[in-house]
Parts: structure tokens; C-alpha cells; sequence
């Protein structure tokens, strides 16, 4: 009994040592934490703004075989990861930057401790040396803002980083089990859109709920009736939401950083950063399909290079900027031989469509057909949607043979036009793809214009 009191005296000693301990644990970390900071954004700034290329690389020979959800999973994980790799690298930058520029503060405070002289400005006037100095919150001032905005800038980084990563995770597992429905239904795309549309239907119920059981709330106890039900279905969504590893990974840093800044205005820059972030890979996109996202031609304008050459038609000319323009193509522009091969790719992604309703020979557009049968139902449906003309008169694109070109990454017909009969110099191929198709949409018709000039070998 009489050995109690001091048992428990070191028992609080023993307690207070481990709380300075752990305070002292956390003031070496957090005195590292800039180093720690510096060093993630050094490491991962500058090597992120080289991923998107070789991102697109890979969609862009992907995406060539797909069509429907394969070809949405693979578009939504293009976008979703070149946006992160971009904001990821910007805002790193960015935070290289105001972690620069707060080394530099604490490297004149270690220097000139007392700040700025104003005793020693001869050349300001003393207006503008009271309205400076009245606004001037001196090195430690600037310093702990510095500090400050470079923090944020990382934590938000951070928080926008997970946030799209998530969303890729979850996007992906739904587009996933939407295709094994699909599937389930005979490969129908429409009960697996109905499926994404439901998912998604509920994943928004459940993201607004808790929102409008709080109201629900708050009006039956403004009326003094019971709201006990009510804060069990709350509880319970909640704890639903909690299960989502998401949800627990960016919860305190959301909720910390909302609380001590403008609400309003943090979720407006995080929901904007990550609204931007999913627009910069069809950005990409769209300047790898066209010529110059900013031009000026007046001239020669798109229509005219369009009925005149284009580089895309030709294999020799063809370059990396021309990955995405899936054109009708002869090996060059001049030709010397006694044939001329015209390659016409087989695009999934629109040919599929069209294929189910102008090709009855095949059941559901899909070519079952084996061996040489399968070679000839190839060719007789995609000549049902190709005309081809060569100096006005018609081509049999029957006549053609299925073809599978590695080095182009693509498969499609090949045809090879004699060229006995032609006099040398200028001569056009002229095709049409769904000449019956309509005006606009996927599934418009399509005419390709390839000039080449015959030279034929002495």
C-alpha cells in the first residue's frame, strides 16, 4: 500500500518523458520536412513532363484496335493519367519555385537579421518610404508565407494526385464489370452503358445523401420532432463512405486544409485543378490530330491542303505527328514501278458500326468465318464502304487482299493498281468511305484525295 504513490509518480515521469520524446521526434521531423519536400519535387517535377509522351504512344497503338467500353477504359485512362503527370509536374514546379524563393528569405535572414535598412534608401522619397514600410511585414513575415504556400501547394498537390488516381481505380473496376454484363447479355453495349449509368446514378445519390439527411435533419429538430432514424441512415452512409480507401487517404488533409482557408475558394481551385487536369489529355489529343492548334492560314487554308497533299497519305512522309490520322496511304508520292500499292486501314472504331448494317453477311458485323472464307468476307464487306477511283475511273476493291502491317501498327486491305496504260506525270486516287452516310457524326462519309506523279523507270 505504502509503495502506490511512487509507482505511480514514475508511472507520470515515465508518461511525461514519452510526450517529450515524441515532441521532440516530431520538431526534428518537421525540421526536415522542407528537405523532405524539396527533394519529392526535384525528383519528380522535371521527369513527369516526359511520361504523357510516351502515354499517348501507347493509347494512341491501343486504342487504333478498340471500339465502345474498350475503347472508353483505355481513352479515360489516357486522360485521367496524362492530367495527373501534367498538374503533378506543374504544381511541383510550382512549389520548387516558392521553396526557392523561401531558401533565398532564410539565407537573408541568416545574413542581414534586422531585414530592410530603410535608413539606407536615399533615393525613395519618404511618401513612398512610409507607404512601403507601413506594408511590410519584414523577413520573418515573409518567410512564414513563403512557408505557408509552399505547404499548401504540396498538400493540394497531393490531395488533387489521389483524387484522379482513385478516380482512374474506380473508373476502370466499373467500365470493367460493365463489359462482363455486356458480355453476359451477348456482348450488348447497351446493357453495359444502362450498367455504367446506374452505377453512376448511385454513386452520386450516395455523394449528395449525406448533404440532404443533414437538412432532413435540422428541419425535424427545428420542428421538435424526433430525428433518431434519420441519424442512423446518416451514420451508416457515412461509415459506407469510410469504407472507401480514398475517402480515408485525403479526409483529414481536405478537411484541414478547408477549414483554415476560404471554403469556398479551395474547393473551387481543387475542383478546377482536377477539372483541367482531365481536359489536358484531349488537349493533347486534338493537337496531334491538327496541324497547329494556333495558326493564322488564310491561304492555304485546311480545305486546301485537304484536295491538295497531305502527308498522312503518303508512308515516306508519314511522321509521329501523323499517328492518329488513320488515312488511305501509297508508299510515295512519286512512282516508278509497274504497280502502286494502295493500303486502305481497317478502323474498329468507325468500320464496326457501319459494318453491323451494311454488311448482312456477317452476322452482328463480326466476321466468324475461317480461313480463306474469312479472307473473302473481309474483303467483300469493306468494299461494301469503300469507292475508289483512280483519274476518275473505278477500282475494284475486291479485288484487294486483307493485310496486316506491323510497322504501321495496323491491318486493313491492299490493293495493287497496274500502272501499264498511264502516261507519265500527275494521276489522283479519289476514295470514299459510307458514301450513304450522312453530313456529321462518326459515321459521316469520309473522301480522301491522293495525288502521286508517275515517273516511270527508262
Amino acid at each position: 500500500m505504502n509503495e502506490s504513490p511512487p509507482a505511480e509518480a514514475a508511472m507520470a515521469v515515465r508518461e511525461t518523458e514519452a510526450a517529450q520524446e515524441a515532441g521532440t521526434r516530431f520538431g526534428r521531423l518537421r525540421e526536415r520536412t522542407d528537405e523532405l519536400e524539396l527533394f519529392i519535387s526535384g525528383l519528380l517535377a522535371f521527369a513527369l513532363l516526359a511520361v504523357p509522351g510516351y502515354l499517348f504512344d501507347a493509347w494512341a497503338r491501343s486504342s487504333l484496335h478498340t471500339e465502345g467500353l474498350y475503347f472508353q477504359v483505355l481513352w479515360f485512362a489516357f486522360s485521367i493519367s496524362v492530367g495527373m503527370c501534367y498538374v503533378l509536374a506543374v504544381a511541383l514546379i510550382a512549389h520548387l519555385t516558392v521553396r526557392g524563393y523561401w531558401i533565398g528569405l532564410v539565407g537573408l535572414k541568416s545574413h542581414f537579421p534586422k531585414g530592410i535598412d530603410w535608413d539606407h534608401l536615399p533615393k525613395m522619397g519618404p511618401v513612398t518610404r512610409a507607404f512601403m514600410r507601413a506594408r511590410d511585414s519584414g523577413l520573418d513575415g515573409s518567410i512564414q508565407r513563403a512557408d505557408r504556400l509552399a505547404t499548401m501547394l504540396f498538400s493540394t498537390t497531393l490531395m488533387c494526385v489521389q483524387t484522379l488516381a482513385g478516380t482512374l481505380v474506380m473508373a476502370i473496376i466499373i467500365l470493367g464489370v460493365a463489359m462482363l454484363v455486356g458480355a453476359a447479355f451477348g456482348g450488348s453495349e447497351t446493357a453495359a452503358v444502362v450498367f455504367v449509368c446506374v452505377v453512376l446514378a448511385g454513386l452520386l445519390v450516395v455523394g449528395v445523401l449525406p448533404a440532404l439527411l443533414e437538412k432532413s435533419i435540422a428541419r425535424r429538430q427545428a420542428r421538435g420532432r424526433s430525428t433518431e432514424r434519420q441519424q442512423r441512415v446518416l451514420q451508416w452512409v457515412l461509415a459506407t463512405l469510410q469504407r472507401v480507401p480514398l475517402m480515408r487517404l485525403i479526409q483529414t488533409m481536405q478537411l484541414t486544409m478547408q477549414s483554415n482557408l476560404r471554403s469556398r475558394f479551395f474547393m473551387l481551385a481543387y475542383m478546377g485543378a482536377i477539372m483541367v487536369a482531365m481536359m489536358l489529355g484531349g488537349l493533347q489529343v486534338a493537337d496531334s490530330v491538327s496541324f497547329s492548334l494556333f495558326n493564322r492560314y488564310q491561304i492555304v487554308t485546311e480545305d486546301a491542303v485537304d484536295h491538295g497533299m497531305l502527308s498522312a497519305h503518303y508512308e515516306s512522309m508519314r511522321s509521329a505527328h501523323d499517328q492518329l490520322l488513320i488515312f488511305p496511304m501509297i508508299p510515295s508520292d512519286v512512282v516508278s514501278g509497274s504497280q502502286l500499292r494502295l493500303f486502305i486501314p481497317h478502323r474498329p472504331q468507325r468500320d464496326n458500326e457501319v459494318a453491323r448494317t451494311r454488311c448482312p453477311q456477317l452476322p452482328q458485323g463480326r466476321n466468324e468465318a475461317s480461313g480463306a472464307v474469312a479472307a473473302t468476307a473481309a474483303v467483300d464487306c469493306l468494299a461494301q464502304l469503300w469507292v475508289v477511283q483512280l483519274d476518275g475511273k473505278p477500282v475494284d476493291v475486291r479485288t484487294f487482299v486483307p493485310m496486316e502491317r506491323r510497322d504501321l501498327d495496323m491491318r486493313g486491305l491492299a490493293g495493287y493498281l497496274p500502272m501499264a496504260g498511264l502516261s507519265p506525270g500527275r494521276h489522283d486516287l479519289h476514295l470514299l468511305w459510307n458514301g450513304d452516310g450522312p453530313e456529321r457524326g462518326a459515321s459521316r462519309r469520309r473522301e480522301y484525295f491522293i495525288p502521286f506523279w508517275y515517273a516511270p523507270d527508262p
